[in-house]
């Protein structure tokens, strides 16, 4: 309870002052305000539908916007906003206690993700000295000393390991045991001073295998030498030559050796080799096949005609390497051993729970091909003011509200109703006490519109059972030599009808919880949580007092 108290009477500039960690712990511990009561983080999204005719742009928004939803609410981010803007763009406000850089990874990223084959490693070393015949030929009837920035060498990607890396690598000395130095070719490498194999280096990652990597300083260059229209059509004379095609990729992380920063550069098959999606399922779990890529990992289960071309895929090429493919980069490589009949693969997931949490619900909905940009950066660390209005309103309108039910039961009942009164503040303790447990759970309750409205119908339920268990006891009351016995008797008989009362209650929140979205699962949750804390309030509040206080009161003191 407390922490939740906490955060609702505190300011947003006390909010503000707190450290990342102390308002992550805060929100994680609380019953959090909604959208609709506090406001949230705006994130806007531009989005490239210019290739889509009218009809399929709209068939191509509307899946995307729908994709955006069902991550978020796996995710636990329920009832976001996604409102339209002109030109393609949209708003997507998220609760102040979400993660916005995970809501706005889901948001941005695609969810594809593929396999491919690395290409042999004698073909690799036979590109790599076309691509610096043709730098060298394009260069040389306009300056004659193309560009020779950055012969420093480059470094691999932690995790990974090569079958064709000690050839893609290019030559050099060998690396220095223990230390991790890349290795580069220098100006005496294949193409000569300025060729793309100047730019390149290897490193030793796992298992004596090396990856060919790009210094952080010559990434640019080279991805412009890639681009060049000369390269491109060396490339594509190569592929001819050499099927399958193949295409250069980057790795989805940079690597840190010696106080430099690198940029894995691999040679795969251009076509997918195997489209994983859809998944069966990903699963969270702890990481062991990619612990050196963080703690946790998501295991992708494949369907059955996934697992099946996996099988066969793995068979025919055992001893090879595989990319696994995300967003357009490689996302993490594994060397097949052999036939990988469970149709099961482990990808790195984070270093924290919440980020392979993200992945799992990213990879599960995979997105209609739609690039998408987010847009107002600074923004998303400003609240935007949904409802900022309403808290106020609805604050005054259930002061009010309390307060006239209070005086009318205090005039009818005079004792018993100070024993209801006081019932409310235990029955407020106990549906914060139920709602912990819900967070304790993993299951995030958000205090919004909705969940007011499943605690209204909980208070009207406790203040109903209430007025009826009072009225019984008037007139179950007798004559004075057993008062206590009619008291006793009376609340016997009630306790049936609550206990019945509440239990459908909860059945039907439950039945909310499970098969509802966004406004009904917070409904369900709050009204559980109300409904077993006026079931908690009603046997051991009311009944016990009544019960203790009738043995030296009279029923007549407790009620008119």
């Amino acid at each position: 309870m407390f922490p939740t108290i906490r955060l609702w009477v505190s300011s947003s500039e006390t909010l503000e002052k707190l450290t990342p960690a102390e308002r992550k712990a805060l929100y994680s511990q609380s019953t959090v305000p909604g959208i609709d009561l506090a406001g949230g983080y705006r994130l806007a999204a531009g989005v490239d539908v210019s290739r889509y005719t009218e009809r399929g742009r709209i068939r191509a928004v509307d899946s995307l916007v729908e994709t955006w939803r069902r991550r978020l609410n796996a995710f636990g981010i329920s009832e976001s906003v996604v409102a339209a803007r002109a030109e393609d763009t949209f708003d997507i406000v998220v609760p102040l206690s979400a993660d916005t850089g995970l809501a706005g990874r889901m948001i941005r990223e695609s969810g594809e993700i593929t396999l491919h084959l690395f290409k042999d490693g004698a073909e690799v070393q036979a590109l790599r000295q076309r691509i610096d015949d043709a730098v060298l030929e394009s260069a040389s009837p306009e300056s004659g000393d193309p560009e020779t920035a950055g012969s420093d060498g480059a470094d691999g990607q932690g995790g990974t390991d090569s079958a064709a890396g000690a050839e893609s690598a290019g030559s050099g000395a060998p690396e220095s045991p223990g230390q991790g130095a890349p290795e580069s070719p220098g100006r005496d490498g294949p193409g000569g001073s300025g060729g793309l194999s100047a730019l390149l280096a290897s490193i030793t990652v796992e298992d004596g295998i090396r990856d060919i990597a790009v210094r952080e300083d010559n990434v640019e260059t080279v991805r412009a030498m890639l681009a060049d229209s000369t390269v491109r059509a060396a490339i594509r004379a190569f592929n001819l030559a050499n099927p399958p095609a193949g295409a250069f990729a980057w790795a989805s992380e940079p690597v840190e050796r010696g106080g430099s920063v690198y940029y894995p550069l691999y040679f795969i098959n251009q076509d997918i080799d195997l489209n994983v999606q859809p998944l069966a399922s990903a699963v969270v779990s702890d990481a062991s096949v990619t612990a050196g890529r963080g703690a946790y990992a998501v295991r992708l289960f494949l369907e059955d005609e996934g697992r099946e071309s996996l099988a066969n895929l793995s068979s025919a090429n055992a001893g090879n390497r595989l990319a696994i493919k995300m967003n357009g980069q490689v996302y993490v490589t594994l060397n097949i051993q052999g036939r990988i009949p469970d149709g099961r693969i482990e990808i790195p997931g984070g270093d924290t729970l919440e980020e392979a949490r993200a992945l799992a619900a990213i990879l599960e909905s995979e997105s209609p091909p739609v690039a998408v940009t987010l847009l107002d950066q600074a923004a998303m660390d400003s609240p935007s003011p949904h409802g900022a209005d309403v808290v106020a309103t609805a604050a005054a309108a259930a002061a009010i509200s309390l307060g006239l039910l209070g005086a009318l039961v205090l005039i009818r009942y005079r004792t018993a109703g100070a024993v209801f009164l006081v019932g409310i503040m235990y029955h407020l303790i106990m549906t914060g006490a139920v709602l912990r447990l819900w967070n304790i759970a993993g299951i995030a309750p958000y205090f919004t519109l909705a969940g007011a409205a499943g605690f209204l119908g909980a208070l009207l339920v406790f203040t109903t059972v209430h007025l009826w268990m009072f009225e019984y006891l008037r007139a179950e009351s007798g004559a004075e030599s057993s008062v206590r016995q009619s008291v006793m008797t009376a609340l016997e008989k009630c306790r049936p009808v609550l206990v019945w009362v509440h239990v459908m209650l909860l059945l039907v929140s439950v039945g909310l919880v499970a098969v509802g979205t966004d406004g009904l699962v917070n409904f369900g949750l709050v009204l559980f949580s109300g409904s077993a804390g006026s079931l908690l309030t009603a046997f051991l509040w009311t009944n016990m007092l009544l019960s203790s206080l009738v043995a030296d009161w009279q029923i007549r003191k407790l009620s008119v």
